[in-house]
């Protein structure tokens, strides 16, 4: 089983003990024969004891210790807490039995790859990837004082503490505080003690991923240690070797029921080279029955398949969702057990998304790789590929497709063509930061200053793309293409040099068409934008709650020009600030009608929100005869924005009312102070843009 991101098959909100200074180094001589995951705990043993005064007590890595986590988690929608304890733990205590005050306690050493919850999954990604504890197994806690130790020690001991010291996550050390009790007596040494903790200040949470899971930002840590008298000067254990216990998988029905279903809607992504392979791989049946109870949940949630827009709006092209009766089909399965009737190893073979079939005239890419970095696990970049035009006559493309290079870490593209009077501003942008191209939080459709045509998006297992006929995108001489890309890293860097092809009419066939009488046509294409206005709640304050405030740091941050484009999109749409600044709760949203430029067929959309957004829908000749709702997006979900291709001829003309409803909710991301969001750039900044594509008469 592979690791999981912020965006694969479920998200765990786990949080736990520190890693310190055992790597994996030490002991993968254990995974030669595949059967050892790994190692109990090893403390070093307390030095400097005298045997007059001490008594040494010994935590061993046995199931008579244990740490458990605990974080309050909304899960697929429901609240609860997801908590975990592992029993390899290890340690020493040292009580002075003529001075209490000077009793010390050695290196608690925990083995985090140990941990066990009630799910699987979530166990995985403790110890592959979420804390890197594959790489860094052991945590430690130091102790530096002991507060509540008692005057004297005569019998049996009870005494409340508080113990101080350093807790280590990864490369950062924090200080951590220990409050519980202690039992001692002449033979065993007992307490229970807790602390709490901030994801954030480990920089690894809150965890939130839109429409699946968030948590809270404190992780709650207990200890319950049994410690046995031992003789002073005993060397400390070298450690059992404790192995991974493998998951049972029970007798059921596969091979008929769930094996299509996973292979056509799941395989694609997981399997093989799949760009959802580095997240959690489902190579083989045994991979789907070990996490049967977690793809029932994220099946069911709506969470997976990634296919946002629901069946309220218009059918849509290639559409991968999948369908009520195989969700019910999944949680039957995974309610009797998860169970087999075929071999574990039982290979899965992925069925083909649907796609067309274009021609590679053209292929391109940046004139030199992108390299991200796990600082930064979700990165948005804006690289630049030419359009080699040697006659200067300019391009009529047919057709596309993004062929992603680092596939472990691109998540998804969306493709625009720029017009050559914008070549000077994007490359201002370029030479600004290092490496291949520069940051791009939003579309460079939604840039200030920037005209451009989008050429259409691209999600993992997103076949190629071919425009209907007779239609096309003409691209003037000196356009040249910016291609954001959302890269997700978890462990590794790898460069990345994604292409894009292009399918390209020649020259002499649209001169041949235009003197038949049947030139090409263009795509038609309008981009529809509301205002984002989210002021702060009641129960919040600070000085971003002002409007103002917002818009200065904008300005700063963007150009002056930034801080007048939200009054502008107020005023595009009608009204006020106080027309579109209503809250709900924690929600907010905008309703604005625009018109069509255009008359023709529609052929795409492509939705565009931030993480605030929480639900977006897109109506053609609202609150009449005629409405039909063209896309109905209910849970947003930022990391998977779609070019959505309709299925269906449906008729628009020039004037037509086109209602554009986004929404948002200021709870599901959490920011580093309250602030009034606004639209801007930044990842706590909103938009609600849609490009819509339209095929025309003439």
């Amino acid at each position: 089983m592979k690791k999981i991101t912020r965006y694969a098959l479920v998200v765990v909100p786990l949080v736990v003990v520190g890693i310190a200074f055992a790597t994996r180094g030490h002991w993968t001589w254990l995974l030669e024969d595949g059967s050892a995951q790994t190692v109990g705990a090893v403390a070093p043993a307390l030095e400097d004891l005298d045997g007059d005064t001490d008594r040494l007590y010994r935590i061993r890595s046995d199931d008579r210790s244990s740490v458990t986590y605990s974080v309050e988690e909304v899960l697929a929608g429901t609240e609860r807490t997801a908590e975990g304890t592992t029993t390899a733990v290890a340690g020493d205590i040292a009580v002075n039995t003529e001075d209490p005050s000077a009793s010390r306690i050695g290196t608690i050493v925990v083995n985090i790859e140990q941990f066990r919850s009630d799910s699987a999954l979530r166990d995985k990604r403790i110890r592959t990837d979420f804390l890197d504890s594959s790489e860094y197994p052991m945590a430690e806690f130091s102790a530096t004082s002991i507060e509540g130790l008692p005057e004297s020690i005569d019998g049996d001991t009870r005494a409340d503490l508080t113990i101080e010291g350093d807790l280590t996550v990864r490369d950062t050390t924090a200080p951590a505080t220990f409050e519980g009790t202690a039992e001692l007596t002449d033979d065993t040494l007992t307490a229970t003690v807790s602390t709490t903790v901030s994801m954030e200040d480990y920089g690894v949470g809150p965890i939130n991923v839109a429409g699946l899971v968030r948590t809270g930002d404190e992780v709650r840590l207990t200890f319950d240690l049994h410690a046995e008298r031992t003789e002073i000067g005993t060397p400390a254990p070298a450690g059992a070797v404790l192995l991974v216990e493998g998951h049972e998988i029970p007798e059921g029905e596969f091979a008929e029921t769930i094996q299509p279903i996973i292979e056509s809607r799941c395989a694609s992504c997981h399997t093989g080279t799949g760009a959802g392979t580095h997240t959690i791989e489902l190579a083989t049946a045994g991979d789907v029955a070990e996490i049967a109870r977690e793809i029932k949940l994220v099946t069911g949630s709506g969470y997976m398949p990634p296919w946002p827009a629901s069946d309220v709006g218009v059918p849509m092209q290639h559409d991968f969702s999948i369908e009520p009766e195989e969700v019910n089909a999944i949680a039957e399965w995974a309610d009797a057990g998860g169970g087999l009737d075929v071999p574990p190893d039982t290979e899965l073979v992925a069925e083909e998304l649907p796609g067309d079939t274009i021609e590679r005239d053209i292929v391109t890419m940046p004139s030199e790789p992108y390299t991200g970095s796990t600082e930064r696990p979700d990165d948005y970049r804006c690289v630049i590929s030419e359009i080699p035009d040697p006659e200067g006559d300019g391009t009529w493309v047919t057709g596309f497709h993004f062929e992603p290079d680092a596939e472990e870490v691109v998540h998804h593209s969306i493709i625009s063509a720029v017009a050559p009077e914008s070549r000077a501003l994007i490359e201002e942008l370029d030479a600004a930061e290092e490496g291949s191209g520069f940051t791009c939080y939003g579309q460079v459709g939604a840039m200030r200053g920037v005209r451009s045509q989008g050429l259409g998006g691209w999600t993992p297992g997103r076949q190629p793309t071919k425009y209907p006929e007779g239609f096309g995108q003409y691209l003037e001489p000196g356009t040249f293409i910016v291609n954001q890309i959302h890269y997700h890293y978890d462990h590794d860097e790898p460069p990345d040099r994604s292409a894009i092809v292009l399918d390209v009419m020649p020259d002499e066939e649209v001169e041949a068409r235009e003197a038949a009488g049947n030139p090409l046509r263009r795509i038609r294409g309008r981009t529809f934008i509301n205002p984002a206005e989210g002021p702060c709640t009641p129960q919040e304050s600070g000085p971003l709650c002002d409007r103002d405030a917002v818009l200065d740091e904008i300005a700063e941050k963007y150009g002056i020009g930034a801080r007048f484009l939200p009054d502008a999109f107020v005023a595009l749409c009608g009204g006020t600030v106080d027309d579109y600044d209503d809250l709900d709760g924690t929600r907010f949203s905008s309703t604005c009608d625009h018109r069509s430029p255009h008359s023709g067929t529609l052929h795409s959309v492509l939705p565009h929100m931030h993480e605030f957004g929480a639900a977006f829908r897109m109506t053609l000749n609202p609150d009449t005869d005629d409405e039909i709702v063209i896309i109905d997006i209910p849970k947003w979900n930022f990391d998977w924005q779609l070019q959505y291709r309709l299925a269906e001829d449906v008729r628009i003309e020039r004037g037509d009312v086109v209602r554009i409803t986004c929404t948002w909710d200021r709870s599901l991301v959490e920011m580093d102070e309250p602030r009034y969001i606004t639209w801007s750039d930044g990842t706590v900044d909103e938009m609600c843009f849609v490009p819509m594509g339209v095929l025309p008469d003439s």
